[in-house]
């Protein structure tokens, strides 16, 4: 077997792992809060990642490769927190924050099946490239299942809560305190990333947006003394979720394939805060606070428009990587 047949039989193994641990983080979404369109819809997602490692696990072994049992670094980093990070959280806001968390694990795979597929094709293998573009689209149709429910889901959580006794100004503060925590630990990251690999456009990606990142937590934090609050030290489900994982992860990657990571882990971020930002704004529209859905809104699209970048920069690198490893060979 070639280096190159070796390299994409480990993104097999990566995919796999990954889509494992969805299955399982997503079955236990189905199982949780009152909502249950949406647990019907998580639960779902979980019987199809279940079919979706059931299939990449086929064509692996037929490639003469067999699954890791070891986590990969996609698997690690979604591995989701656990639902200790949600005590104070209300039945209905879980389910909020479960579709906000899945609608991010979509984008990442979506990711991911884009690096594979392009991967494979620039290798020549398109028995993989062709299920990682049917997987994708697979990923692509719960990405967007989630997002049409997401204002439902919003609605009923704000609706609970109130009936609950918390006043709609109470509810936007502590939103606006989970916004701010998330963004804070999304910029420690993101400054991470623009030291790491060898590719200055990439790294110059991340750390502008580290900076706009920074600005997005400073106006939130304003935004959040004006309307009576103050930060928090505790770190919301998102923030705890996206806190990645330890770098040993990547141990055995080659810096190409590390920057590749980096990146899908960077959309994935940049789709849990559209989520977050559109759960925030709908949550502002029932409480009636124009100047904060105003400054949410805005913030969402830099976060869109980022999204957009590092989306762009995925492919591109997922080529370069067999590139290079063609041309050592």
């Amino acid at each position: 077997m070639t280096a190159i047949e070796n390299r994409i039989n480990t993104y097999l193994e990566d995919t796999i792992s990954a889509e494992r641990n969805f299955e399982h983080a997503l079955a236990s979404f189905g199982e949780a809060g009152e909502q249950g369109k949406v647990q019907s819809m998580l639960s779902s997602f979980s019987a199809k990642a279940k079919t979706q490692h059931e299939r990449l696990t086929q064509l692996l072994e037929r490639r003469g490769g067999s699954p890791s049992t070891a986590k990969t670094i996609l698997a690690q980093t979604l591995a989701f927190t656990p639902l200790s990070a949600q005590i104070g959280q209300g039945s209905s806001e879980k389910n909020t924050q479960h579709l906000m968390v899945t609608f991010a694990a979509a984008a990442a795979e979506m990711a991911m099946y884009e690096s594979l597929a392009v991967a494979a094709m620039t290798a020549g293998d398109t028995e993989v490239a062709s299920l990682a573009r049917t997987l994708q689209s697979e990923e692509q149709d719960d990405y967007n299942q989630v997002w049409s429910i997401l204002h439902e889901s919003v609605r009923e959580s704000f609706e609970a809560a109130t009936a609950s006794g918390s006043s709609p100004a109470e509810l936007i503060r502590t939103y606006v305190q989970d916004a701010i925590a998330a963004e804070n630990s999304f910029e420690t990251q993101l400054n991470g990333f623009s030291k790491e690999g060898n590719d200055p456009a990439i790294q110059s990606l991340f750390a502008e947006h580290a900076v706009e990142t920074k600005g997005q937590y400073e106006a939130l934090t304003t935004c959040l003394e004006a309307l009576g609050g103050s930060t928090s030290t505790f770190k919301s489900l998102l923030a705890h979720v996206f806190n990645f994982a330890p770098k040993i992860a990547q141990v055995g990657y080659d810096a190409e394939e590390r920057m590749t990571q980096n990146l899908m882990m960077a959309f994935a971020v940049e789709n849990a805060e559209v989520a977050m930002y559109e759960c925030l704004a709908e949550s502002c529209r029932l409480a009636g606070d124009a100047e904060t859905e105003s400054l949410v809104l805005r913030i969402q699209q830099q976060e869109k428009a980022t999204a957009e970048k590092v989306w762009s920069r995925i492919a591109p690198k997922a080529e370069q990587s067999i590139l290079e490893l063609r041309s050592a060979a």
